[in-house]
């Protein structure tokens, strides 16, 4: 679906635990870090701090519940990065 928008969906192997493991990379220059959850799962504080952190440093880091999210995340950025 991501490359259907002309997006790309990286799954990175960093080892920091918590951290979100897949950056979206989306046409005209922008990105997100994503945390994929299913529908009532709630980040883990580890995750929560270090979707805060980017935040924090610039970066948009989203968690996405459903298909209509990651739909959304694919074509609407809320920060360039």
């Amino acid at each position: 679906m991501a490359e259907r928008e002309g997006c790309l969906l990286v799954k990175i192997h960093h080892g920091i635990v918590g951290f979100p493991d897949r950056v979206l990379l989306r046409p005209g220059g922008t990105a997100a870090f994503v945390e994929f959850k299913r529908p009532g799962e709630r980040p883990t504080k580890i995750q929560a701090y270090w979707l805060g952190r980017l935040e924090r440093m610039g970066f948009e880091a989203l968690i996405v519940k459903s298909l209509y999210a990651f739909r959304k995340a694919l074509t609407v950025a809320t920060k360039p990065v």
